[in-house]
């Protein structure tokens, strides 16, 4: 990014926002959460401004993205 690329910024939050002046990171809580996600649907695609992203298998399963995700769907289970 050269300089003048942010000619006319608003960031009203840069006076507001100050650092925490006594904080102490919890001892030992310093790796990465213990979550999981897991994704049971996606709902939806999105043919507004995209082409050539679906396409169907030999096997009748089809293939497209939604967002970040790749997903084959078999529509005879709906799964």
């Amino acid at each position: 990014m050269e300089a003048g690329d942010e000619f006319g910024a608003n960031k009203p939050w840069i006076g507001a926002m100050k650092a925490p002046t006594n904080f102490q990171p919890p001892k030992g809580k310093m790796g990465a959460p213990s979550a999981k996600l897991e994704l049971d649907y996606v709902h939806g695609y999105r043919a507004k401004d995209c082409r050539n992203n679906l396409r169907y298998l030999k096997s009748g399963k089809i293939v497209y993205n939604a967002a970040a995700l790749g997903v084959v769907l078999d529509s005879k289970t709906n799964t």
